[in-house]
Formats: C-alpha cells, sequence, structure tokens
C-alpha cells in the first residue's frame, strides 16, 4: 500500500476500526435469529405428533369402545385404554392411558358411551427440563361412539 493510500486510509472516520467486524456480526445475528427459529420447529414438531397421537388414539378408543358395545365382558373401556396406549406410544408420548381418556358415559357401567375423549399434555423442549412448567400444552380430541340397535346405527351423542 502507498504512503499515500495508507495516509487516505487511517484519516478516514473509522478507517481500521471496522476491519473484521462483518464476520462475528453475522455470526451473532445468525445466532440471534436462527436459534429461536430452530427451537419453534421442534416445539411446533412436537405438538404436531401430540395431536397425531391424540387424533389417532380417539379414534382408536371409539372403534374399541363400538367393537365391544354389545358384548357382555364388560371389556370395552379396558380395551380402550388399551387402544390409547398404543396409540400414544406410537409417537412416543408416555402419558398415562388412565388418565389420558376420559368416557362420556350414559350409565355408570358404561356400557354405552356416547363419546371418548383423549387429552394429553405436551412438554416443550428446554422448558420443561429447567422445571418451569410441564405440559404446558394441552392437546384433546374427541370422537362420539355409535352403536348399532335393532340393525340401525345409532350415534352415541350429540356431539
Amino acid at each position: 500500500m502507498s504512503r499515500l493510500a495508507r495516509a487516505r486510509w487511517l484519516t478516514v472516520p473509522g478507517g481500521g476500526a471496522e476491519r473484521g467486524s462483518a464476520t462475528v456480526e453475522f455470526i451473532g445475528w445468525s445466532v440471534v435469529i436462527v436459534v429461536p427459529i430452530l427451537y419453534l420447529i421442534v416445539a411446533l414438531a412436537q405438538a404436531q405428533a401430540a395431536s397425531f397421537a391424540v387424533a389417532s388414539a380417539a379414534d382408536s378408543a371409539a372403534r374399541a369402545m363400538e367393537s365391544s358395545a354389545g358384548d357382555a365382558d364388560g371389556l370395552g373401556p379396558a380395551r380402550a385404554r388399551a387402544a390409547v396406549g398404543l396409540a400414544l406410544a406410537d409417537q412416543g408420548l408416555d402419558d398415562d392411558p388412565a388418565t389420558a381418556l376420559a368416557l362420556d358415559c350414559e350409565d355408570s357401567a358404561c356400557a354405552r358411551p356416547r363419546a371418548v375423549r383423549v387429552e394429553v399434555g405436551v412438554d416443550l423442549p428446554l422448558v420443561s427440563a429447567t422445571g418451569i412448567g410441564d405440559d404446558l400444552v394441552t392437546i384433546s380430541a374427541v370422537r362420539p361412539v355409535s352403536t348399532i340397535e335393532n340393525g340401525v346405527p345409532a350415534s352415541g351423542g350429540d356431539r
């Protein structure tokens, strides 16, 4: 570099003070922007997986209750809990099927449920690990249980 060019470079306001800071700023802004976006993508993926699991569990529980509606053994609720457990485990959720499943029944024996409701809480990444709160997002699904009476399909409820 010639003396004249060096003199101009040194006399320009901020003339060497900003050299190399573009890389640092790029990395800093990338972290500030990319990390929250990645967190949002992971959190939404977990919520979507839980939503899919809950919908599948509710469908499976309703089918289990429909298929055992006329059985005298009374194993419909147990079959529905087993179906809910399989559907939730399929998506990696560890919720207890007994607490996740709620039956809307006409009688106390629950021989003829009107609807099934599956509700689970989703742990958000990093939030539940810090102990701030578990199950911040709750996802639920309700499915009617239809029965066949005298050869005519009848809905289990008005939902």
